[in-house]
């Protein structure tokens, strides 16, 4: 049996796997803190538990619209249109099997053979991939760290060529935390406009921000960046549903129609039940995302603190998400030469699983979760800095 090219090419996960092998170290027994989880650590809201229960109950359990239930989608297009006084139907917006989901059918209706698409890293680790499953090159441009990982629309602008179809935007940043102004997003829908391409931005951390940030989106230049605006959304962050599978995409209503086509070959509709709970989750109370972002805020300076006192560590400041970035190139040494490296380190002798920056496409950094109880989030961050203190001089 031969496997296609294109997918011998692509590598696992690097964060899926990184959880794999915590799994395992704890079946054997060992104390291990998984600090490269990249979900929440609290329970679905209740009042969304109840909403799925009540759609088995009520015998929602049949297959729905193909592009997903049209209550679900409309809460959707009016949560845009309430965001960014962009106005959106249901025909413009998609529910897809988590935002995974979403990105991997976008790419497919936008991409050919040989087209490049503009990835600014650090990335969430998905997005080369499934750039390269849909046949396209990635094109990635550096986000500088002096910048808060702030990408430049002149980078951006420089690095189009003739055959450059997509930019890819992700704001809150999963790794780095980076929220990017508004300013920065209206000057890279111009780009978008003037070029004909079509900016997909994920906006799957967008109820997570701290310091008074905004998050904002390339729609805030308004409706003239609707027909190259693409935006991404999930239920499973901000309302900890990530079992539920729950996603979604709002954009033109061409491209919207392509996706959907694509889904009714793939999964057909979303899980009927899920959808119920979602529209529970996007209409109910809220007061649970508030909890959670509390929660996440206090950890966060828990976090900073303690990374910045490390040798050989610095951090910036995230602004959203739930993730710190740290540099940690100066810990590495001849033995210890890359993030990887580092991060096998410190699961063998710290027993702490972290993701190298390597998987974000910039290594001599750590991606660190702080979706973990405070208690466990603060042994983790005393076994890291015990580890490194042994390897710094």
């Amino acid at each position: 049996m031969e496997i296609v090219n294109r997918l011998t090419q692509i590598s696992p996960s690097a964060t899926l796997a990184s959880a794999e092998k915590a799994a395992r170290l704890v079946a054997r027994g060992l104390d291990v803190i998984d600090l490269g989880q990249g979900l929440p650590d609290f329970s679905t809201p209740e009042n969304i538990c109840n909403a799925g229960i009540a759609a088995i109950s009520e015998g929602h359990t049949r297959y729905t619209a193909n592009s997903g239930l049209p209550e679900l989608r409309d809460a959707i297009a009016a949560r845009y249109g309430s965001l960014y006084g962009v106005e959106y139907d249901r025909s413009e917006t998609i529910i897809t099997c988590g935002g995974k989901h979403a990105l991997y059918s976008a790419f497919q209706a936008l991409v050919e053979d040989g087209d490049e698409v503009i990835i600014p890293t650090p990335y969430w680790v998905s997005f080369p991939a499934q750039v390269r499953i849909a046949g396209g090159h990635p094109v990635f441009v550096d986000a500088r760290e002096e910048d808060d990982f702030i990408i430049s629309p002149q980078d951006i602008d420089d690095a189009c060529s003739d055959k450059t179809k997509v930019i890819i935007l992700n704001t809150p940043s999963n790794p780095s935390g980076a929220v990017i102004p508004s300013s920065v997003l209206k000057d890279i829908a111009r780009i978008a406009i003037d070029r004909d391409l079509v900016i997909v931005v994920d906006e799957t951390y967008d109820q997570f921000l701290y310091d008074g940030a905004l998050h904002s989106s390339p729609l805030s230049l308004g409706s003239e960046a609707k027909p190259v605006t693409l935006s991404i959304g999930s239920c499973s962050k901000t309302w900890a549903m990530t079992g539920w599978r729950i996603g979604w995409a709002t954009g033109p209503r061409e491209l919207i129609g392509s996706m959907s086509r694509l889904q009714s070959h793939l999964t057909s509709n979303p899980t009927s039940i899920s959808q119920w709970a979602a529209v529970e989750a996007l209409t109910g109370d809220q007061s649970a995302v508030a909890d959670m972002l509390a929660a996440f805020s206090e950890r966060r300076e828990v976090v900073l603190k303690q990374l910045r006192s490390m040798p050989g560590v610095s951090c910036g400041q995230p602004m959203g998400s739930f993730y710190a970035f740290p540099n940690v190139s100066g810990t590495l040494n001849n033995r210890i030469t890359t993030s990887d490296d580092l991060a096998t380190y410190l699961i063998d002798e710290a027993q702490v699983v972290t993701v190298p920056g390597s998987a974000f496409g910039r290594d001599g950094f750590l991606r660190i979760s702080f979706a973990v109880k405070l208690n466990r989030l603060q042994e983790a961050l005393h076994r890291i800095s015990e580890a490194l203190s042994a390897i710094v001089v």
